[in-house]
C-alpha cells in the first residue's frame, strides 16, 4: 500500500509544453547540449513556458556535463526508458605489446595531470593493474595483502601515518614508484585511504607514502598497491601509463566485438543555483568520474526513474543534492557506484530551517566501489527525508545522517557494513552536542548486518557492526517501530546517546545482545577529545527560538555528568521486543549508565528455552565459610603473596607485592595491547559449576582518582580465558570497601569449558602513574540469582515481561505478531507495517 502522504508527488505528470525539442542518434539534434541551446534560443525568440526535451532510445556520449542554470528552469528531459549517456570515450587501434597485453594511444582523450581510474568492457568495469591480484572467487575479502610486524627497533621517530612495513612476498619492484598507489584499511578498518607511494625500501621492506594517511598504518592492516604496469599481469587488467598517454589492457578473452571504454566525463548533468522546476526523467547513465547528477542550490528539482549503473569514482554520488528547497531523487536505481548512492544536504541548523530534500523509493545496491566510507543516502542538514529506499550490498552504512529534523522510514537495508567494522545499517553522531535531534527513524526494515575486522590472524567476518547506531552523544532521536535483525553485535547501539525514545521495535537475533546502552565517564578519552566542540555546539543555538521546544535543550554540556559520574540520561526504551533463540547471547548490556537517569521497561524478552544473560550477577546470603580470607598482615614486606601474579605488566618495574599489611601494586599503562596496563589476580580457587561467589575487598589509591576493574577469571594455559563482566570502581586515597559478584558456568552452558576447573579474582587498574592498595580479601559462595533477575533488582526492567512473543514464523524471517501475543495483548505493542517497508509500486517502477 502506498501512503496518501506520497500520492501528491509520486504519480505528477507531464504538463503540457510550448517548446519541445527532441533528440535522437540520427535526427538533426543529436545531443542534449544541442538540445539546451535549441531551447534558449526559442525562449530567447520569445517563446514562453514550460520545455520539454525529449530524448529517443541510443547511446550518447557525454564527454562533459551539460550545464543547466536558472535561464533553463521550467524544463523537464524525458526519455523512455533506452536513452543511454555514456561519460567515457571508445578506445579503438590496440595493438599487441606481447602475447597477452594489448595497447592503444589515448592521448586525444585525456587531459595531462587527470587521474583516469575506470576503463569499461561493455559497460562493466576492469580491474586497474595491482598487487595482490583481485580474487574473482572471493571479491570482498580475498586478494589481499597485510601490513607486517614492526621491527623491534623501531626508530622513535617513526612515522604512523607515512610509514609502514611490508612481509618479504609483498616487496615489489617499480620503474616509477611515484605513480603507484596504495588501497589500504587503516587503524581500525573503519574505512580505506587511497594515497601515492613513495617508496618500497627493497631491504628494509620499509614502506613510505608521499602523502600521510588520516589513520595510523598498523601491522595487519589490508591493503593492496594498485596503477604500476609491473603488475598488470592478470587476464582483464589495465594500466594507463600517462607519462606516454598509452592504454596497457590484458583481455580476458580474445577481441572480438567487445567495447572498450576510457571514463573520462566528470559527470552528466549540473544544476547551477537559482535553477528551479527541472525533471530529469527515464534516462540510463553509465560510467562518470565525478557526481553524475549534481543540483546545486535548485528549487523543485527531480531525477526520477533513472538508471545510474558504474558512476563515480573514490568521491561524489549517483545523485548529490547539494542545499535549496524541495528537491527529489525519486525511483531511481543506482548499481556500482563508486561512493555514495545518493547525496543530500540543505537548510539551516541555526534556525532550523528545512530544506525539506528527499531520497524517495530508490534501489541502490552494491555501491562503494573504490570508497569503502560510502554509504547508500548520505544525508547533513535540515529537513530531509530518506523513505521507502532499498539499499543493499555496500560496504559501510545504508543511510548515514547528520543534521537535525531528518526522517528516516519505510526503508529496507540489508547486508551491510560488508567490508568494514563499527557501523551500522543507519548511522548518526552527535560529537556537536545538538545532533541529531528531532530526527525521526521508524518503520525500517533492517536485517543482516555484516562486518569485517582484520586481526593477526587476518580477516574476521563477521565482526562488530550493528543495526542502528546513535554515536558519540546522538541526542533527542526517536526511534520507532524498526524491525532490526541478525546483527553481527546488536540490532541497536547506543553509545551515549541522550534524551532518545527507542519504542514499539523488535529487536531480534543479534549475534551478542539484542541491545545495548554505553555510556561515557568524564575520564574516558571520549569527552576529553569532544567535550570542547559539545560546547561550542550547544552555545552556538541555545538562545535561537526554533531550539527552545528542542528534547533535552535545557541541559548545558558542562552540567552533563551526573553525581554518580555517569553522563548518558534522558534515554527511554520502553515496549520492545528483545528476541533470540540462541544459548548464552545476551538479552541487553549497559556500561556506564544509571537506571536513576534512562528508562528501560514494559518491554517483552525471550530467549526460547534458554535463559535470559544480561551479565549482571546479584547474589543472596553467603554460603559456608569463605574460600578466602586475605589479610596480607602475615606476609614478609617486598614480597608477592602467595598465588597473586601479574596478568599484564605494562612495564619491567611494576611490583605486586605486601606492604604495610596490604597488597600493593604499582599502576602503569603501555603501547603494548597485550600489556596496555596493570593486571593482577589472586589465587586460583575452585569452582563449582553454576555457584555464584560474592567478593569483598578494601581499595585506596595513591592519586586522587584511579579507575579500577573487578572481574571473577578462569584460564587454563593453552586452553582458553573467560571472565564475568566486571564492576567499574574509583579508586582514591580513601579506603573504601568494595563489592562485586559472579556467577560460574556450568555445562551445558554456551561458554562453558571442560577446563573451567578454577578460577580467580582479577583486578585491572587504567592509570597510567600511582600505586593501588589492596586488603581484606573475602571470597565466599553465595546464593545465586538469575541474571535477568539481577537486572531488575539493578533496576532495569521492573514491568516487563518475560515471554514468547508469537511471531508467525520468525525462523522464517516473517515477524508479523500472532493476535494473541502477549506483546499486543499486555504490554500495548503496536504489529508494524512491515509490507509497506522497502521500495514501492510507482509508475515509474512499472515501467522498468
Amino acid at each position: 500500500m502506498i501512503r496518501p502522504l506520497l500520492l501528491s508527488f509520486l504519480f505528477a505528470v507531464s504538463v503540457q509544453a510550448e517548446i519541445e525539442v527532441t533528440v535522437s542518434p540520427d535526427g538533426p539534434v543529436k545531443t542534449l547540449l544541442a538540445a539546451r541551446d535549441a531551447v534558449r534560443a526559442q525562449r530567447q525568440s520569445g517563446a514562453e513556458g514550460k520545455a520539454i526535451i525529449r530524448v529517443k532510445a541510443g547511446r550518447y556520449e557525454l564527454t562533459q556535463p551539460l550545464i543547466l542554470e536558472a535561464q533553463d528552469s521550467d524544463l523537464q528531459i524525458l526519455g523512455t526508458g533506452d536513452a543511454v549517456f555514456l561519460g567515457s570515450q571508445v578506445v579503438t587501434d590496440f595493438s599487441m605489446h606481447d602475447e597477452h597485453i594489448l595497447k592503444a594511444d589515448v592521448s586525444k582523450m585525456i587531459t595531462k595531470g587527470v587521474k583516469y581510474r575506470q576503463l569499461l568492457l561493455d559497460d562493466e568495469r576492469l580491474t586497474l593493474a595491482r598487487w595482490p591480484n583481485f580474487d574473482p572467487a572471493n571479491p570482498l575479502y580475498g586478494g589481499w595483502a597485510f601490513l607486517d610486524e614492526m621491527p623491534k627497533a623501531l626508530p622513535a621517530d617513526h612515522a604512523w601515518k607515512s610509514e609502514a612495513y611490508v612481509s618479504a612476498k609483498d616487496v615489489r619492484s617499480w620503474a616509477h614508484p611515484e605513480d603507484v598507489e596504495i588501497d589500504v584499511f587503516a587503524q581500525y578498518g573503519w574505512w580505506n585511504f587511497v594515497l601515492p607511494v613513495k617508496s618500497l625500501d627493497a631491504t628494509t621492506r620499509k614502506l613510505t607514502l608521499a602523502k600521510p594517511c588520516g589513520y595510523d598504518l598498523h601491522p595487519h592492516n589490508r591493503f593492496h598497491f594498485q596503477n604500476a604496469f609491473e603488475e598488470l599481469d592478470s587476464p582483464g587488467e589495465w594500466f594507463l601509463d600517462a607519462r606516454t598517454s598509452t592504454l596497457y589492457l590484458w583481455p580476458s578473452a580474445p577481441m572480438k566485438k567487445q567495447e572498450i571504454r576510457l571514463v573520462t566525463s566528470p559527470g552528466f548533468v549540473r544544476l547551477a543555483e537559482g535553477t528551479k522546476h527541472v525533471i530529469i526523467e527515464r534516462l540510463r547513465f553509465i560510467g562518470s568520474m565525478e557526481n553524475a547528477i549534481t543540483f546545486n542550490k535548485t528549487e523543485d528539482c527531480s531525477v526520477r526513474g533513472c538508471v545510474f549503473k558504474n558512476v563515480s569514482g573514490f568521491s561524489g554520488s549517483a545523485i548529490s543534492i547539494n542545499g535549496g528547497f524541495d528537491n527529489e531523487a525519486l525511483s531511481n536505481d543506482i548499481s556500482g557506484s563508486g561512493s555514495n548512492g545518493i547525496s543530500l544536504n540543505g537548510g539551516d541548523r541555526p534556525t532550523l530551517t528545512a530544506c525539506e530534500n528527499k531520497a524517495i523509493n530508490n534501489h541502490i545496491h552494491h555501491l562503494g566501489v573504490y570508497n569503502k566510507n560510502a554509504c547508500g543516502v548520505a544525508a547533513s542538514g535540515v529537513g530531509i527525508t530518506i523513505s521507502h529506499n532499498l539499499i543493499h550490498d555496500g560496504p559501510r552504512m545504508g543511510v548515514q545522517m547528520s543534521g537535525n529534523n531528518i526522517i528516516v522510514e519505510y526503508n529496507h537495508l540489508h547486508h551491510l557494513v560488508l567490508e568494514t567494522q563499527d557501523g551500522a545499517a543507519i548511522y548518526t553522531g552527535g560529537r556537536d552536542w545538538i545532533g541529531s535531534r528531532g530526527s525521526v527513524w521508524r518503520y525500517n526494515r533492517i536485517h543482516d548486518i555484516i562486518g569485517c575486522g582484520q586481526e593477526k590472524e587476518g580477516l574476521k567476518v563477521p565482526w562488530f557492526t550493528f543495526g542502528l547506531y546513535p554515536d558519540d552523544n546522538t541526542g533527542g532521536v526517536d526511534i520507532i517501530g524498526n524491525l532490526v535483525y541478525r546483527c553481527e553485535w546488536t540490532p541497536i547501539h547506543m553509545h551515549n546517546s541522550r534524551d532518545c525514545l527507542v519504542e514499539n521495535n523488535i529487536f531480534a537475533m543479534g549475534n551478542k545482545f539484542q541491545f545495548d546502552l554505553h555510556g561515557w565517564t568524564k575520564d574516558q578519552h571520549y569527552w576529553i577529545d569532544h567535550g570542547p566542540t559539545m560546547i561550542k555546539g550547544y552555545e552556538s543555538v541555545v538562545d535561537q527560538p526554533a531550539w527552545q521546544s528542542m528534547r533535552g535543550m535545557e541541559l548545558h554540556p558542562k552540567d552533563a555528568f551526573r553525581e554518580d559520574g555517569t553522563m548518558m540520561s534522558g534515554d527511554i526504551v520502553q515496549r520492545n521486543i528483545m528476541y533470540s533463540n540462541k544459548a548464552g547471547v545476551k538479552y541487553g548490556d549497559l556500561r556506564n549508565v544509571s537506571p536513576k537517569w534512562n528508562t528501560i521497561d514494559y518491554n517483552l524478552a525471550w530467549n526460547g528455552e534458554h535463559p535470559l544473560m544480561t551479565g549482571l550477577s546479584a547474589v543472596g546470603q553467603d554460603i559456608g565459610e569463605p574460600l578466602l580470607n586475605e589479610t596480607f598482615d602475615p606476609v614478609e614486606v617486598g614480597k608477592t603473596p602467595k598465588g597473586w601474579g601479574f596478568n599484564a605488566m605494562p612495564n619491567k618495574t611494576v611490583r605486586c607485592i605486601a606492604e604495610d599489611g596490604a597488597l600493593v601494586a604499582d599502576c602503569a599503562t603501555s603501547s603494548d595491547l597485550k600489556n596496555s596496563h596493570t593486571t593482577f589476580h589472586g589465587p586460583h580457587l575452585p569452582i563449582k559449576q553454576g555457584s555464584s561467589y560474592r567478593v569483598k575487598l578494601r581499595v585506596k589509591s595513591t592519586e586522587a582518582k584511579s579507575v579500577i576493574n573487578l572481574s571473577l577469571a578462569s584460564f587454563e594455559n593453552g586452553k582458553g580465558y573467560w571472565q564475568t563482566t566486571g564492576k567499574g570502581v574509583v579508586a582514591t586515597p580513601e579506603w573504601q570497601t568494595v563489592e562485586v559478584a559472579g556467577r560460574m558456568l556450568k555445562s551445558g552452558e554456551a561458554q562453558w569449558k571442560e577446563w573451567m576447573k578454577t578460577f580467580w579474582l582479577r583486578i585491572d587498574c587504567r592509570a597510567d602513574k600511582g600505586r593501588l592498595f589492596v586488603d581484606d580479601v573475602v571470597i565466599t559462595e553465595a546464593a545465586s540469582m538469575d541474571e535477568f533477575s539481577a537486572w531488575q533488582a539493578a533496576g532495569w526492567d521492573k514491568h516487563s515481561l518475560v515471554a514468547d512473543p508469537m511471531f508467525v514464523d520468525a525462523e522464517h524471517d516473517d515477524f508479523r505478531l500472532k493476535p494473541e501475543s502477549p506483546a499486543i495483548q499486555k504490554l500495548g505493542f503496536k504489529p508494524l507495517p512491515i509490507d509497506e517497508m522497502g521500495l514501492m509500486i510507482d509508475e515509474w517502477r512499472k515501467s522498468k
